[in-house]
């Protein structure tokens, strides 16, 4: 009977062990589950949080992309119209040299006329002048020279003069071609009167054309193209 007190109370002693370190347990398991769930709730409304962000974000760059989208059009719209304007503006251009052309197409440029050789009276030198020339033209055509007089004897002024008809013109370049004219020892030079636009645009041509005449050989120009006979 002695003996089986104390296995009685070691018994009791062992469940109230258990049944202690069951309920501690539990309180740290329920402290434990209370806290994990304090940081799902913390991390689901961070994330609910992170989300309007996104939300807000992906709003906005959709926005920006409209924008985008919107602005290239608009590039693109004004890349066609810039491009019709400049198709226009460079067909009055070329309608204003072509008239200009024309206004010009009875002038002939004189080059390579020593300074002060027309003594001041750029008419009366082309009167006496001409006959001695080219024999077969006649008429008084109106002259002068372009500029102010020149002190360097090496670049003498351009000197124009208008005839009365542009065939006139074209016999006076034809009769140049066939019979050199010199003046104080220097070759002069007869050329068309062209605007600025196509003379710029003839200028590539002036050293293919230099060495033809070198050669022997006829030139003419047509815009910007040359062409050799």
């Amino acid at each position: 009977m002695a003996d089986t007190q104390p296995d009685v109370a070691e018994a009791a002693a062992g469940e109230l062990t258990v049944a202690s370190l069951e309920a501690t347990l539990q309180k740290f398991f329920a402290k434990a589950d209370k806290q994990a769930e304090e940081r799902f709730e913390r991390l689901e409304s961070q994330f609910e949080t992170l989300n309007v962000i996104l939300a807000e974000h992906t709003k906005e760059l959709e926005s920006q992309r409209k924008i985008a989208t919107s602005l290239q059009a608009q590039m693109k719209a004004v890349g066609i119209t810039t491009a019709k304007h400049d198709e226009m503006l460079k067909q009055l251009l070329d309608k204003i040299t072509s008239q200009e052309d024309r206004m010009r197409r009875e002038n002939l440029r004189i080059r390579n006329l020593k300074e002060g050789e027309e003594q001041g009276n750029a008419l009366a030198y082309l009167m006496r002048s001409f006959p001695k020339w080219f024999p077969e033209m006649a008429g008084n055509p109106p002259a002068h020279r372009i500029g102010p007089p020149r002190k360097s004897p090496d670049k003498p002024r351009t000197m124009i003069l208008k005839c009365l008809r542009f065939t006139d013109r074209d016999r006076i370049l034809q009769s140049a071609r066939k019979n050199d004219v010199e003046v104080a020892g220097q070759k002069l030079r007869f050329t068309p009167d062209f605007s600025d636009a196509t003379a710029q645009r003839r200028r590539p041509c002036y050293p293919v054309m230099d060495r033809a005449r070198r050669t022997g050989l006829s030139s003419f120009s047509a815009v910007s193209c040359c062409h050799l006979n």
